[in-house]
């Protein structure tokens, strides 16, 4: 339609030209529900008239009563005209205001392709008062339709916010908010979402987003023994940590393995960060940690010079385990454990030891350096000899080099052990047996041969590992001295 005064095109529906302000005087079209309530008006008026009607004839017999009632007669229709045209006007302009003419106007508009429209009409539900969640997502569905992510996003966080939302709406609010921060790469806010998210689907689903503050399995407080602290989180990524009272970046130690926490005060700080490179709040905890220190290991052997071999024994406290270095490292828990069984070498030498008690603590370092040096004419070297000298008389091995046989070529070879002093017996340079392969590698057959330190004999011999002793297994094999006597050392010791 067009306006009769400036002939401008009026919109359908519109009682006021856009352009220039006229009135349009139309009979707009009624909608069931305005006509049905016309109808209903028109048939009270219509029996309010017929019975009007009856009283007048009635009263035909008085001629001035008749006209002054039918004057009065000719007013009320006139009023009641008046009303019912009144009464129509109001009640078509009340239904285009309406929530329900709003969402059929815009939901028309939608089918056009008219979302700008169809965001008037929606906004004008809103405003009467119609469903908020149902109008919204409705708003959202035009602002993408328009490219407005702006507005688009608005509107879902405005959803998001609604506190009388259900979750149903809810969980498709966070939805489609999340996937669009997704398209936009922007993880940061989806965290920031999910951090405020009480739908636990909603957090499940999009969980590898989340950067949730590291937790400890050890409550803050005081400790009187070794705390293996151990820091986790939800989801995969990474936990940096400070025990410096500093905050953590991704440059900082990272959490691995537990953390021992021995005697001392600690202000541990930790933080998470997740694939996407979010990081979680700064973590924190304080421990006070106090813990009995143990002694150090006593050795009965004291630094200094020896001519006869020894045997190293060490004592610690009940429950602690004894650990050892000959290189001049310090010890930890991760070096070698002492069993019982420890022979002092030959030349010089240098141990340490610590302590280690079952809370991981470690003792004071307990320093013992040695110089081991036979009074003899026979080198360890002479006693692989008279070794040798007996293996290839007694065929065990076809030449020095230790081959077994012409069929099996590979080898017997001794290692030097140590030197002990067998009870009752002497003292005794020891020589374990191993099977070289022909590969290079060996194995240890569990044989060893004692040469006497003063005048060479030969024994087999075997180890007690319960008691840490050796013991002479066989009557003598060789008269080593004799030997010697009669032919030059052989060279080598493998």
């Amino acid at each position: 339609m067009k306006c009769p005064k400036c002939g401008a095109e009026i919109p359908e529906g519109h009682l006021l030209c856009d352009v220039c302000g006229e009135e349009i005087q139309i009979v707009p079209d009624f909608e069931p529900e305005v006509e049905n309530s016309i109808t209903e008006t028109l048939s009270e008026v219509a029996e309010v008239l017929s019975d009007s009607e009856v009283s007048v004839a009635e009263e035909e017999k008085d001629g001035y009563e008749k006209q002054k009632n039918m004057f009065v007669l000719s007013l009320g229709c006139v009023f009641v005209l008046v009303l019912i045209v009144i009464t129509t006007y109001f009640s078509v302009v009340a239904y285009h205001k309406s929530v329900s003419y709003q969402i059929k106007t815009a939901s028309g508009s939608i089918e056009e392709g008219d979302y700008e429209t169809a965001l008037v009409s929606l906004q004008a539900a809103l405003d009467g008062g119609g469903d908020y969640e149902s109008i919204m997502l409705q708003m959202a569905d035009c602002y993408q339709a328009l490219q407005d992510e702006g507005s688009y996003a608005s509107c879902l966080l405005e959803l998001i916010k609604y506190e009388q939302a259900t979750e149903e709406t809810l969980s498709q609010a966070y939805t489609r908010i999340i996937v669009f921060y997704e398209e936009k790469k922007e993880y940061e806010q989806i965290n920031s979402l999910l951090q405020s998210c009480e739908i636990s689907s909603v957090r499940e689903k999009y969980t590898q987003y989340m950067a949730n503050m590291p937790e400890f399995n050890y409550l803050e407080g005081s400790y009187n023994e070794v705390i293996p602290l151990k820091i986790f989180s939800n989801t995969s990524g990474h936990i940096y940590y400070t025990i410096n009272g500093g905050n953590p970046t991704k440059y900082s130690e990272e959490y691995i393995s537990p953390i021992f926490l021995e005697t001392g005060d600690y202000e541990i700080r930790a933080v998470f960060i997740n694939e996407y490179g979010i990081m979680s709040p700064y973590a924190r905890v304080t421990y006070h940690v106090d813990v009995s220190i143990p002694f150090a290991p006593e050795i009965d052997a004291y630094s200094g010079d020896f001519y006869t071999p020894q045997l190293i024994h060490a004592v610690a406290e009940e429950g602690c385990q004894i650990y050892y270095t000959t290189d001049g490292t310090e010890p930890t828990s991760q070096s070698t454990l002492y069993n019982g069984f420890l022979p002092m070498p030959l030349g010089d030498s240098n141990f340490k030891f610590i302590a280690v008690d079952e809370n991981g603590i470690s003792s004071e370092v307990t320093v013992r350096n040695y110089h081991l040096e036979l009074i003899t004419d026979y080198t360890k070297d002479d006693a692989m000899a008279v070794l040798k000298n007996y293996l290839t008389a007694s065929g065990k091995t076809i030449d020095f080099s230790g081959t077994i046989s012409l069929i099996d070529p590979r080898k017997q070879v001794y290692n030097f052990a140590c030197c002990v002093n067998i009870a009752d017996e002497g003292d005794f340079y020891i020589f374990s047996e191993y099977i070289e392969n022909l590969d290079g590698s060996r194995e240890k057959t569990g044989n060893y041969y004692a040469v006497g330190v003063y005048n060479l004999p030969l024994y087999g011999t075997q180890f007690d590992a319960s008691t840490g002793t050796f013991a002479l297994s066989t009557e003598l094999l060789l008269a080593g001295n004799n030997l010697m006597e009669e032919n030059s050392p052989v060279e080598g010791n493998n």
